[in-house]
């Protein structure tokens, strides 16, 4: 096993520190009425149809997590460690002037048209997400990125209403950045009339766990056909907060998005306050020196990707990944 994968799968064995743990335990046993922790005011709150309530939160600027602290988040009433969504105002800012984040998986997201190629890579952009949250991934892109046009589709409508309420999706689509429709992501790619250079994946089920159907090869063929040549589709995979998440799963969607596109696959696995993301990442091994260069704000942020070929004996269809990575699936 090369050093590369015995870094990732070392890493997928890393456990939270007791003390961390505790605190998360203590987050959960001071809920309130609202289904707010003591370190969190409920601002905003609606029903959604695929889960339990869905809730805008002001993190205290105390709160022992530091990856929130002082944000406004959205999260659901019964996993309010599952962060949908998240927004600050502490003065950093991009070249646009847009609040960024800080070196998580949204700011990893907002990477993608830096790694373009070929005919994608010029002109400008267009960029589809499937999963909204509450923006946050489309607020960094537009903030780091003036030269793209971005479209989403969210499934649930409350959380379209709730983030036009209090986040940036309702400032980016009256200047034009955004737009935004309501519906299953996968159905309304597959049948978009768009030609994407890049497409984002960010869709999880009600349990905060990705959802079942990016394990499927299939899932990838249909949207890689909606990507001009050098385009790529990055998904997030995090096996870090949902109940019954499991890192054989980000392995087989990993493997799955390689056999669908170019037998080859990039990982991004970087730990925050004891959880874990994982992003995947599709197309040729990435030159992420041009990528530092080229946008100084991800610097930090090319340090953390593992790229992975399939081997040339690999037969039709057997867990190559796992295998090359060292995870089986009774220990992942």
């Amino acid at each position: 096993m090369s050093a590369r994968a015995f870094a990732f799968a070392s890493a997928s064995r890393v456990q939270p520190t007791r003390a961390l743990a505790r605190r998360r335990d203590a987050r959960r046993r001071a809920s309130n009425a609202d289904g707010a922790s003591s370190w969190t005011v409920v601002v905003d709150r609606a029903s959604s149809r695929f889960g339990s309530d869905l809730l805008v939160e002001r993190v205290s600027s105390d709160c022992p997590n530091a990856a929130f602290a002082g944000a406004l988040v959205l999260t659901r009433a019964d996993a309010p460690d599952a962060v949908l969504s998240e927004r600050r105002d502490d003065g950093r800012e991009s070249r646009s002037g847009r609040a960024v984040g800080r070196g998580g998986v949204f700011d990893a997201f907002a990477t993608l048209p830096a790694t373009l190629e070929g005919e994608a890579r010029r002109g400008k952009k267009t960029i589809g997400i499937l999963g909204l949250g509450a923006g946050t991934c489309a607020e960094i892109m537009a903030g780091h990125h003036d030269d793209v046009d971005i479209n989403v589709c969210e499934l649930d409508q409350a959380i379209v209403e709730l983030a036009r309420r209090h986040f940036a999706v309702g400032d980016l689509e009256r200047e034009g950045r955004l737009r935004v429709v309501t519906g299953d992501a996968f159905e309304g790619c597959a049948r978009s009339e768009i030609e994407f250079d890049g497409l984002i994946v960010d869709c999880f089920d009600e349990n905060s766990v990705v959802v079942a159907c990016l394990k499927d090869k299939a899932t990838w063929e249909a949207l890689a056909a909606r990507l001009k040549p050098g385009g790529r589709v990055v998904a997030n995979v995090s096996t870090g907060r949902g109940k019954g998440a499991k890192l054989d799963d980000a392995i087989a969607c990993a493997q799955a998005l390689a056999d669908a596109t170019s037998d080859e696959v990039t990982i991004w696995r970087a730990g925050a306050c004891s959880i874990w993301n994982e992003l995947i990442l599709s197309g040729p091994e990435v030159n992420w020196r041009r990528v530092a260069d080229e946008y100084g704000d991800f610097a930090s942020l090319t340090k953390d990707w593992f790229y992975f070929k399939k081997p040339a004996d690999a037969a039709s269809g057997a867990p190559w990944l796992a295998k090359t990575l060292g995870v089986d699936n009774d220990s992942a």
